[in-house]
């Protein structure tokens, strides 16, 4: 048996992964499926009523689970409604009262459900995972995540937009830095050079994208290092833009909890990409 800490990030994968494809169901159904979950995972205390004995009606042995890990359960399931991933199911009229007793996966439930990207919740889960996709991450850009992931967790999404726009402006800077190195033509080096100490976000960006974009026209660059780049490169600067406008603009100041995990979840692969560039850039200099 594995012991583990009894928290909400380290219950919330099994939780998603429980209800993955169930619509309507009770709470009964929601237990029954996660602990079927805690079992495969040798959870201690999820045990089954041996064949013959009687159970009540009963799976699992609920007075052998641990009560820290029993009023998890009940944890879990209110922050799918507070978070409005589950809803009260309701009859045909729709001015009678909700059922209580029989909830829904709403529309955005189902799309938090059937994802398969590390959650924002499990801040330690993700940033393994974030680790692993870019083993030699860059250390401002691994506090930034780290931050971005905490604000997100206490529901702080204008902080946590703009410590993942810094992230990402961090690592397109990196990235404009090595392709300085990579550039074969003196002039385009300075150029380069010059917006940089410019620091103007939107025209380096412009000026990172153009000139990968024609070194992969070129086929200056391995297909298998920039396939994907352009699209990965978009949701950096999305991130920035966000960051940028949406979190910190006084004329819209508005962030949305979606718009900030969909850029947290998405992150990951987008860095990733953007290293394997960087990397090769790095690697080649006068390559392009």
């Amino acid at each position: 048996m594995t012991e583990q800490s009894y928290t909400l990030a380290w219950i919330l994968p099994y939780v998603r992964e429980a209800l993955k494809q169930t619509s309507n169901f009770k709470f009964s159904t929601y237990a029954n499926a996660l602990f079927f979950r805690l079992e495969a995972a040798q959870v201690k205390g999820v045990v089954r009523f041996q064949p013959g004995t009687y159970s009540g009606g009963q799976t699992f042995q609920l007075n052998q689970m641990p009560p820290d890990l029993r009023a998890l359960v009940s944890e879990a399931f209110f922050y799918l409604f507070h978070k409005g991933y589950i809803a009260p199911g309701t009859f045909d009229d729709a001015l009678n009262q909700p059922a209580f007793y029989e909830f829904r996966v709403t529309e955005r439930g189902r799309a938090w459900f059937d994802g398969e990207e590390p959650l924002p919740e499990d801040a330690a889960k993700y940033m393994k995972f974030l680790r692993e996709q870019v083993p030699s991450l860059d250390p401002v850009i691994d506090q930034y995540v780290v931050e971005a992931l905490t604000a997100f967790d206490r529901e702080a999404f204008f902080a946590s937009a703009v410590m993942l726009g810094a992230a990402s402006e961090k690592e397109i800077y990196l990235l404009a830095d090595s392709l300085v190195i990579a550039l074969k033509d003196p002039n385009r080096q300075s150029k380069l050079k010059s917006i940089l100490g410019r620091r103007k976000l939107a025209e380096l960006f412009d000026a990172v994208q153009n000139t990968i974009q024609k070194a992969v026209d070129a086929d200056l660059i391995p297909y298998s290092v920039t396939e994907g780049v352009t699209k990965h490169l978009i949701s950096l600067f999305e991130a920035i833009r966000v960051q940028r406008n949406d979190a910190v603009h006084p004329m819209n100041a508005k962030v949305s909890e979606e718009s900030v995990r969909h850029l947290i979840q998405s992150f990951p692969y987008a860095l990733s990409k953007c290293e394997d560039v960087r990397n090769w850039l790095a690697s080649n200099p006068g390559g392009i």
